[in-house]
């Protein structure tokens, strides 16, 4: 009778079981030969976008012209998200079948440092030469006991991106605005004179109370426990929640986040004079917003108070080395090559639009030869940046707790917060109550 009664876990069970099985399969044919018979060696790698895969097309050209010695033959799986970290925990836990390399979105960390065992290889000698010139909250957020498991593709430097034409019609220097309640009586100034928003609120997603929270130097857990209704991380929701219902300057983001087509095409239509995302939101400008291309300029976040800082590092993917990879050594050093050098740096931003997470390039002249970015921000993009470089924080994204806090934050509170217009203190409150069950199972 129980098989009928639970039917999903049964076929749950058995996926997991076929998935084991023919990972355990593709091991043995695809780990069978590791080297091509011009003498490469061998190595696969598994990621989810595209774009990932054109940088490590071009990072293995790059690291077999700089060692004839050493040269690779990189083959590249461009996976659906789920599917590729469903994929990625089977072949992990069963012992075969993972590739010698993948990438890890910053949220997905987290799931694979609960056993005592990380199924990653340590990079931390690997990246020690390199560590001056890297971003160290951006490293920090692959550290587990003291070892480096992977590095990321970028910083997320969280910035504001003004629409200057509306800007200029309101009568505003976006440079000016340098706390929130300057930002909020200037969005008040540009709704009176334009008729437009001055910025959009996220009701399923959490880019901007992120930045927020991180800006003030807090965070979503301390001590164990989930923290989301610290006086600091609700007095940043609450900013949130009064531009929609008290001050009038923003409305509820078309999808629900800033980083999808819908809001993509309302920011292009020039629906809204300003949006608070990371660097990376610049590849989104530039593919999804032509028509503001030399119409946006992009300052420091406001604060709240004497102190904070000025931007976050948010988002994020880093590339790691399996426990299964064959070749670890070799792997290990073309990943961490390729990704903190300079020459892997500075192409962090010409393929991908990224800010590297070596910031010594982003004053270095390469960063201000032409190319499409230039062409939309201008070729002192990466000085705004640099100046930035300091007061870039982050959360405890990759913590063992995280994803329950997070997913508190993003079915319940938010959604009740800016749909509801519920208290902010006390959904919270629950929310934290709710977070430290699951935390404390």
């Amino acid at each position: 009778m129980s098989i009928f009664k639970k039917p999903r876990k049964v076929v749950a069970m058995l996926l997991v079981l076929v998935l084991s099985i023919s990972f355990a399969l593709a091991g043995c044919s695809s780990k069978s030969s590791t080297k091509t018979s011009d003498g490469k060696t061998k190595f696969e790698m598994w990621t989810f976008v595209q774009q990932h895969a054109d940088y490590w097309k071009d990072a293995a050209e790059t690291w077999n012209k700089n060692h004839p010695k050493e040269k690779i033959d990189l083959k590249i799986n461009v996976l659906p998200f789920d599917q590729m970290f469903q994929k990625l925990q089977v072949a992990l836990n069963s012992g075969s079948g993972a590739p010698d390399i993948a990438d890890i979105e910053i949220g997905q960390f987290a799931n694979f440092t609960k056993n005592k065992t990380v199924p990653f290889e340590d990079l931390t000698k690997n990246v020690e030469p390199y560590l001056s010139d890297l971003v160290k909250s951006r490293v920090d957020n692959y550290t587990y006991n003291n070892k480096i498991y992977g590095l990321d593709y970028h910083v997320g430097t969280t910035v504001v991106y003004y629409n200057m034409d509306i800007m200029k019609q309101a009568g505003i220097d976006p440079a000016k605005i340098k706390t929130w309640a300057d930002y909020v009586n200037a969005g008040k100034t540009v709704k009176e004179k334009t008729g437009k928003y001055m910025t959009s609120v996220e009701t399923n997603a959490s880019f901007v109370f992120n930045a927020l929270v991180s800006q003030q130097h807090s965070d979503v857990l301390k001590d164990g426990k989930a923290n989301l209704a610290d006086e600091k991380n609700v007095n940043a929701l609450k900013l949130l929640q009064d531009m929609i219902y008290k001050d009038g300057i923003a409305k509820k983001a078309e999808g629900g986040s800033q980083d999808n087509e819908e809001y993509f095409s309302a920011f292009n239509k020039g629906n809204y004079a300003s949006v608070v995302m990371p660097a990376w939101y610049m590849s989104r400008m530039v593919t999804y917003m032509k028509n503001l291309s030399g119409k946006i300029q992009i300052e420091p976040l406001p604060i709240f108070n004497e102190g904070d800082d000025r931007s976050a590092g948010l988002g994020g993917t880093a590339t790691v080395v399996t426990k299964q990879a064959h070749d670890k050594e070799l792997a290990k050093k073309f990943v961490v090559e390729s990704k903190a050098s300079k020459e892997g740096a500075i192409k962090q931003w010409t393929i991908l639009g990224f800010d590297p997470i070596r910031s010594d390039v982003w004053t270095s002249d390469e960063m201000k030869a032409k190319n499409k970015y230039t062409d939309y921000f201008g070729v002192d993009i990466f000085q705004k940046l640099a100046d930035l470089k300091d007061e870039i924080g982050t959360l405890s994204f990759t913590n063992k707790d995280y994803p329950f806090v997070s997913d508190q934050l993003l079915t319940n509170a938010i959604p009740k917060i800016m749909n509801k217009q519920a208290d902010v203190t006390s959904t919270l409150e629950a929310a934290d109550a709710a977070a430290d069950k699951k935390i404390n199972k």
